[in-house]
């Protein structure tokens, strides 16, 4: 028997063979009275080995760990009972510990649940969550304490009535909602009890569906600041099939790129569809605007009347056969001079009427054989001088009138059929 005074209250046969005692001055030795293989099970405090160096009055970790060490052999209070202990108060109770506290409960078996409270913080664990919480000191931020959850829940449903406000400061914050390589996830407890741990949960990964709705009286959101932008943002989104819906009565997009903007699409077809019912404005500024299409065929509908203005040189050049067709009366007004330049065979037909005025006079100049065919009327009218040179003019009319106030022909020879 240890040395030292005690007082023992024992039932050692309480309804055939369950004991009950309270113990109270010097400790028995564990492992001699009833109930000692339930306390056995509690040997340390998760403060023991708690890294809190600089944290305010400090306790090197030996310390911590030699008073520990006389848990069980202290002395002082130690009841036990083989039956139930139930405890009614009808007042108020308060209890006071000037050390540690622990709690372990096994729910009539191996289902170990409890908390440590110990150097001043709490250590929760559970069978429902799996998970660890680990509490430390850290130099970060001149000194703090750090708070590490990891945290294994089922089915949360969450409400909340009245306002909310999260702030979150930190060198990280990171989010993930499933995965893309469907691991088996294993959770490993820390567990109060540390003698006896339970064995890793391994759980199945699975992508979940997400539907997200909000409904409010307005929805401001705000990503960096003209004081403090952000350094960069990366957003990568991957999916088979994207469905995008906005409504409103109004909108403004405005973005500003202080430096180059690259956008880049791939696509096997695009359908683009816009109505308004009001005008529709497009206003684009730069120096140099570059448009680039390459396809095996653009067709370009428009219905509409139409002006373009430009101001400035046109250069246009096209590779491959060129038609237009105009159903319809088409006006060109030129201010001032008109080059136009064939190289090849250039074939013109009017079918109907044709009228040409030139007001001013008019060089033609043509280095090759030229055909003019008119299978109706034609009609030219020159109010200014018109001068013809040629070194070969072959004319051939089934009728022809030429009726003109002045008519000059240079030529060295005239051939007439």
């Amino acid at each position: 028997m240890p040395e030292g005074k005690f007082a023992l209250l024992e039932v050692p046969d309480l309804n055939g063979g369950q004991p009950s005692y309270l113990r109270l001055g010097t400790a028995a030795p564990l492992g001699e009275s009833a109930g000692d293989d339930l306390a056995e099970r509690i040997q340390t405090f998760t403060d023991d080995d708690r890294k809190r160096d600089g944290s305010p009055d400090f306790v090197p970790v030996g310390e911590r760990k030699a008073e520990t060490a006389k848990l069980h052999t202290k002395g002082g209070w130690r009841d036990h009972s083989d039956g139930n202990r139930i405890s009614t108060t009808k007042g108020d109770k308060v209890e006071v510990i000037g050390g540690n506290y622990r709690l372990l409960i096994l729910g009539n078996g191996e289902h170990q649940a409890g908390w440590d409270i110990s150097g001043g913080h709490i250590t929760e664990v559970s069978e429902t969550f799996g998970g660890s919480t680990t509490i430390e000191w850290v130099q970060n931020y001149g000194g703090t304490w750090k708070v590490v959850e990891t945290t294994v829940k089922g089915e949360v449903h969450t409400t909340y009535h009245g306002d909310v406000y999260d702030f979150y400061y930190g060198k990280r914050k990171e989010s993930q909602t499933g995965t893309d390589t469907f691991p088996t996830l294993v959770v490993t407890d820390d567990c109060i009890d540390d003698s006896n741990p339970p064995s890793p949960q391994s759980i199945p990964t699975e992508n979940p569906t997400i539907v997200d709705r909000t409904w409010a009286k307005s929805i401001a959101s705000y990503t960096g600041s003209e004081k403090l932008p952000i350094p960069i943002i990366t957003d990568e989104t991957w999916a088979e099939t994207m469905v995008s819906k906005t409504n409103a009565t109004s909108m403004t997009d405005d973005t500003i790129v202080k430096e180059a903007s690259t956008s880049t699409m791939k696509a096997g077809s695009i359908s683009s569809s816009t109505t308004v019912k009001g005008t529709m404005e497009d206003a684009t500024e730069a120096d140099i605007i570059k448009s680039k299409t390459k396809a095996s065929k653009i067709i370009s509908e428009t219905r509409a009347d139409t002006k373009d203005e430009m101001y400035g040189d046109a250069d246009s050049y096209t590779k491959g056969d060129s038609k237009t067709v105009v159903d319809g009366i088409e006006t060109t007004i030129n201010y001032d001079l008109v080059t136009e330049v064939v190289l090849g065979a250039m074939v013109e037909a009017t079918l109907g009427g044709e009228a040409t005025c030139t007001v001013g006079g008019t060089v033609e100049l043509t280095v090759g054989p030229k055909v003019e065919l008119s299978m109706t009327a034609s009609v030219s009218l020159s109010v200014g001088p018109k001068v013809e040179l040629g070194t070969s003019s072959t004319e051939i009319h089934t009728s022809k009138t030429e009726l003109a106030l002045t008519d000059t022909n240079v030529s060295p020879m005239h051939l007439f059929f």
